[in-house]
């Protein structure tokens, strides 16, 4: 048998199985590799990420309010918990093989914050994901973070993206955002039962519930912090870190590329005086992190230094952003756009004045406020489409 690249093809040995497939005229499939193929494929014995993604789509039901079912099911909920310790370990170890600063392409839909709303969620996702399957989904994906807290269904909307980032990695992004981190996801004086450790112990129980929670916190550790998409549009929860230092060597996309960047499992705890990376730039990333996980545009009128940063209402040490440090960053790094989420919008969406700058808020009707949920497609030709969705009745 000769290929149409004219080189011949050794004929199997003939106790070689009947399945010795060859794919193309220049490749052959061994037994081995088909049989592990066929072992994948077995509807018998589905992945644990597939599993946990029919498990939420059949259990939700959206009327009168939304519900799960399996909640009122004991067993579905030990069954729940085990499955979501063994999806975070496949989660962690796909996420802790991806830089902190991604490089993507266009056709992505963007989401902002989800804060536990799976109606929402699940109201796009249904639309967006082609016949259900996201291997046969022709897009990509990317989400900015905060998908816990104040909404009721934060552990449900977060396994909901695991499962979906672990069915097709190169396809599902996910950024971490202010509320990825256990002192502030696990913060029962400030968002009682909405916080996501109130919701891990009441679904779960006291012991499971925090050995859940702090699975969860382990992943979200993993996370990347930033994103680019098609080299011009700057993409992350908060905002644009400030410069460290002086402006006059730009190296603040270098450091989020850097090999070695550290991811903290909290930005609330004393740094590690044994890193190798040593004090200086340890605290230099920790800086970075910090920002682009938690600032924000500056409002108008604000006081703002030389180079366009300020204060920020939020607390000490969290800035804010005007439109010359927005322009000084993407002009610096030839980008031309910034996406961020981490504050609500009337609409789900808001193109700031000078137009470089779009928050994304993919929640609605947050803490019965009435606001939309907003998503953003980046077509191939890089145009940029709004979606909005008005909030449920």
């Amino acid at each position: 048998d000769t290929p149409a690249s004219g080189r011949a093809i050794a004929k199997p040995p003939r106790k070689a199985p009947m399945f010795l497939t060859r794919a193309d005229s220049d490749c052959i499939a061994t037994p081995k590799t088909v049989l592990r193929f066929q072992a994948m494929q077995s509807p018998l014995k589905p992945s644990v990420a597939s599993k946990v993604f029919k498990f939420l789509k059949k259990e939700w039901n959206p009327e009168d309010g939304g519900s799960f079912s399996f909640r009122s099911d004991p067993t579905a909920v030990r069954r729940l918990a085990h499955d979501l310790v063994e999806l975070c370990a496949e989660a962690s170890m796909i996420l802790e093989m991806e830089p902190a600063y991604l490089k993507l392409p266009s056709n992505i839909f963007v989401f902002g914050d989800i804060h536990g709303n799976f109606f929402d969620l699940y109201y796009f996702m249904d639309k967006l994901l082609l016949f259900g399957d996201i291997d046969m989904t022709p897009h990509y994906f990317l989400t900015l973070g905060d998908y816990v807290d104040r909404g009721p269904w934060s552990v449900e909307c977060v396994l909901l993206c695991l499962a979906l980032k672990c069915l097709s990695p190169s396809t599902f992004y996910m950024l971490r955002g202010n509320h990825e981190d256990p002192m502030v996801n696990g913060d029962t004086m400030t968002y009682g039962d909405d916080c996501l450790k109130a919701q891990c112990t009441i679904l779960f129980g006291e012991d499971t519930g925090m050995t859940v929670w702090d699975t969860l916190n382990g992943v979200f550790r993993s996370m990347p912090l930033a994103a680019c998409i098609d080299g011009k549009i700057f993409c992350s929860h908060g905002g644009i870190p400030r410069y460290y230092g002086t402006p006059e060597n730009d190296d603040r996309i270098r450091v989020m590329e850097s090999k070695d960047f550290p991811r903290f499992r909290s930005l609330f705890e004393p740094l590690d005086p044994s890193s190798s990376l040593g004090r200086d730039k340890l605290e230099r990333c920790w800086v970075a992190t910090f920002d682009l996980m938690w600032s924000d545009p500056s409002d108008e009128g604000a006081e703002l230094n030389q180079w366009g940063f300020g204060q920020n209402d939020r607390g000490e040490s969290i800035i804010s952003f005007g439109e010359l440090a927005v322009e000084n960053f993407l002009t610096t790094h030839g980008m031309e756009l910034m996406f961020r989420a981490h504050q609500e919008k009337s609409d789900g969406l808001k193109l700031s004045k000078s137009a470089k700058c779009l928050t994304i808020f993919s929640s609605s009707n947050y803490q019965g406020h009435g606001n939309g949920a907003g998503v953003v497609y980046v077509s191939p030709t890089g145009k940029v489409k709004m979606i909005m969705k008005e909030p449920e009745a």
